[in-house]
């Protein structure tokens, strides 16, 4: 058994956030690799907390948000 992992981050269009329900540009866009829901990196950042890790909204998973950034 092994585990398979990806470095890219599909992106349809009209992608709505999950937090805010506001369309997502694909420079703010935040995705959970387990449950496929998106989100704005900023609604992930503010939902973050001061929490060190990453949680997802939907699923619960931790480390399971995934982002593009240059």
């Amino acid at each position: 058994m092994g585990s398979n992992s990806s470095n890219q981050i599909l992106f349809e269009e009209n992608q709505t956030c999950l937090i805010c329900w506001e369309q997502i540009n694909i420079r703010e866009l935040t995705k959970c690799v387990r449950c496929n829901i998106s989100l704005h990196h900023l609604c992930e950042e503010t939902y973050r907390g001061d929490k060190g890790y990453c949680k997802c909204p939907h699923c619960q998973r931790i480390g399971s948000l995934g982002s593009l950034r240059n």
